[in-house]
């Protein structure tokens, strides 16, 4: 009979023990520390902000508290000079590992920016690699100021920290050398002086919140103006997904919702070099989205197919939604011009008629980004209709949950 109480005291510590120590998909994972690739270049500068000192690991001991490091690769070697001592110059192995960092709020300053954390420097691919590592929600605090304006409404701030982070942590660790870009390329990262009161309070309000379909982590990806309706991510990539698909837009009042760009045929004949130049254009094949998905050049030397995407990259277009049309160039051009009278290839696609010297190639288009996924200015405006952050993610995300990562 004595043994009962023990067996009972015995089940009792161990379910004690499971309960806190073992981990719980109820209680967020432990805040990941992002890599962040800041610049790829041949030389480098690091500065404290102010009296305070940085420290340097991977230098001479005696250097190793100092204002400010200079770093040159040059003639396959790399050199550091410190406290702008410009005349004297150190080696440093090929192999060399730098960690920079302070004790300072103000950051570690490169360039004309601060930056929090720490910043590792190492030589990869005939090239300075500057990669910043720092705490997951401190790196949002950037990316939401720097890809949303910091006067959007707070729910539309909000929606854009969990996209962000989303983003992030789909990235984390995908990469041997880091997992973010810290431009569009992934996503738009500008060190401190992109955080305000306004948009803290969106990443903090927001902690750990992250976007998942069926239990995994969603590509949450986002863009600045759709044109009136978001685009099928099949039609942009490789793959559709199911939680990005098309959905209506309201992002009538954003700054890029409608935009004109004009060509003349000597810039038309720098820019298509292989072609002779460009004697006239073709659009062959659209998406539901009305987004150009196929192109038809001709040319001097010849015509070619090119996709809506590869054209939008070689004219610098805003977006893959466009149209075209020709203007006699002594008619003024401006962002004012009514342009509503019918274009060529509104029903039938039609080649236009030969691009004369004396004409513009005129392309009108909607929209800023690939248009997949959230709408930055379209989250503004359904916050400014009284939609919580929840909505609009849901409403662009399709058939997303939104719960601790």
């Amino acid at each position: 009979m004595s043994a009962a109480p023990k067996r009972k005291y015995g089940w009792a510590i161990i379910f004690i023990a499971i309960f806190f120590i073992s981990p719980s998909k109820a209680i967020a994972a432990k805040e990941p520390t992002m890599r962040v690739l800041i610049a790829k270049d041949n030389k480098a500068r690091f500065r404290a902000d102010g009296v305070k000192n940085i420290f340097v690991e991977g230098i001479s001991s005696n250097h190793r508290r100092i204002k400010s490091l200079n770093l040159v690769y040059k003639n396959n070697k790399v050199k550091y000079s410190i406290d702008n001592k410009l005349n004297t110059w150190f080696d440093l192995p090929n192999n060399f590992s730098l960690i920079i960092r302070n004790n300072d709020k103000r950051g570690i300053w490169f360039k004309n920016r601060r930056y929090a954390g720490e910043l590792k420097v190492s030589l990869n691919d005939k090239k300075l690699n500057i990669i910043n590592y720092l705490k997951l929600e401190k790196y949002l605090k950037s990316v939401v100021g720097s890809e949303m304006p910091k006067e959007f409404p707070l729910a539309a701030l909000q929606a854009q920290a969990i996209a962000a982070r989303t983003y992030a942590l789909k990235l984390l660790n995908k990469n041997k050398s880091f997992d973010l870009h810290s431009t569009q390329a992934s996503q738009v990262y500008l060190g401190l002086e992109s955080e305000t009161v306004k948009i803290n309070r969106a990443v903090k309000s927001t902690n750990s919140l992250a976007l998942f379909h069926k239990d995994k982590l969603i590509n949450a990806v986002f863009h600045s103006s759709s044109g009136g309706r978001t685009e099928n991510s099949g039609k942009v990539w490789k793959y559709q997904l199911p939680y990005l698909k098309s959905v209506v837009d309201f992002d009538q009042n954003g700054k890029n919702y409608r935009w004109i760009n004009k060509f003349t045929s000597g810039e038309l004949d720098q820019i298509f070099p292989d072609l002779g130049g460009l004697n006239s254009i073709q659009i062959i094949k659209k998406s539901d989205t009305d987004r150009v998905l196929k192109i038809r050049l001709y040319g001097t030397n010849g015509n070619k197919n090119i996709s809506g995407k590869r054209l939008r990259e070689k004219l610098q277009l805003l977006s893959t939604k466009f149209e075209f049309d020709l203007k006699f160039k002594q008619i003024s051009l401006d962002n004012k011009v009514n342009i509503d009278n019918k274009f060529f290839n509104d029903i039938v696609p039609q080649p236009l008629p030969e691009i004369q010297k004396d004409y513009f190639l005129l392309v009108r288009g909607y929209g800023a980004g690939h248009g997949v996924g959230m709408s930055q200015w379209g989250a503004k405006a359904m916050a400014e209709r009284g939609s919580s952050f929840r909505k609009i993610l849901k409403h662009y995300y399709t058939g997303v949950q939104i719960k601790t990562y």
